[in-house]
């Protein structure tokens, strides 16, 4: 009796031991990407989330638990994707929550910026950069370019402080005490973001560099349509009309006004900014686009005329 009973008691636990192995180490599972636990569920709630409300499921959770004396769930997103379900619980226990990226993008603007902010999983406490103190007067152009990487619910302003903190550290470190075209930052800021808007590839940027510092060097107007478009922001409709050429209310029109306009069109690579730091006043005075990512540069107006009628962008 005693052995049949062994025996019926073994082939339960060995019935019950594999389907429990195999739920654990299941990482084909049906779960939805992102696994939410919030602050204050229970450990039973989250378990409901990943057995699907299966009993069994929730069964073999609770024992793989209670084996391991897993205590607490640390609040977060949990990526369900790949991964076993065993590796999925050990991830939450460890607190191993998702990540995410911000980009932030040379050329973006203010504009894109709080709009990539409030898509994001970031909270926006930092609308249209109101919460960096900004030394050159200006909020727009002052972060630095790259790839930021933070968890759900976190502060925008943590991001975007240590950005700032980097174009500040990289400007005093390499552009402040060895500039060559002025004697203030900010200007070096605005023109690097117009040659930012300009440029169709990097090996061109000194030379449309070299353009707009030969114009201010002559006061000739800048003439650069980025800028008209800056200033029609955020209501501009994508064409550039002739009325948008001629406007004198537009700060930003250097059609209109001489010289550069009073802040930044964007945000800049280093690459632009060391352009607009380093570079000469060349030989060319126009360019004009030869395709989609490149110009052609012209010494006069008529071999830029030439050009123009050459591409038959006159017509």
């Amino acid at each position: 009796m005693k052995l049949k009973l062994l025996f019926i008691f073994t082939l339960l636990s060995f019935s019950f031991y594999a389907p429990y192995i195999a739920y654990l180490n299941d990482n084909n599972h049906n779960l939805t990407e992102i696994i939410v636990v919030k602050n204050g569920d229970t450990i039973s709630d989250t378990l409901d989330q990943i057995s699907s409300r299966n009993i069994f499921h929730f069964f073999f959770l609770k024992i793989f638990i209670k084996f391991n004396d897993f205590i607490n769930f640390q609040s977060g997103e949990y990526t369900t994707k790949g991964i076993s379900i065993k590796k999925l619980i050990t991830n939450i226990v460890d607190g191993s929550t998702v990540t995410h990226k911000l980009i932030i993008k040379e050329g973006s603007t203010i504009y894109d910026l709080n709009k990539l902010i409030n898509n994001s999983k970031l909270i926006n406490d930092c609308e249209m950069l109101s919460c960096i103190e900004s030394k050159y007067g200006f909020k727009e152009g002052i972060l630095y370019p790259d790839t930021y990487f933070y968890k759900n619910g976190m502060l925008a302003s943590e991001i975007l402080s240590k950005s700032h903190i980097r174009l500040i550290n990289y400007l005093e470190n390499n552009i402040e005490k060895n500039i060559y075209n002025f004697n203030d930052v900010k200007k070096v800021l605005i023109l690097a973001s117009i040659i930012e808007k300009e440029a169709g590839n990097e090996k061109e940027k000194n030379d449309i560099a070299s353009v707009f510092l030969k114009r201010l060097t002559i006061n000739m107007k800048l003439q650069a349509d980025p800028t008209i478009i800056y200033g029609l922001l955020p209501n501009f409709d994508g064409d550039i009309k002739k009325s948008d050429i001629l406007d004198n209310k537009n700060k930003f029109n250097t059609y209109m006004i001489q010289g550069l306009p009073p802040s930044p069109i964007s945000i800049s690579s280093i690459s632009s900014i060391n352009a607009a730091s380093f570079s000469k006043p060349g030989e060319y005075l126009f360019f004009v686009a030869d395709s989609k990512t490149s110009h052609y540069f012209s010494k006069s107006y008529d071999e830029h005329l030439n050009k123009i009628k050459e591409l038959r962008l006159d017509q």
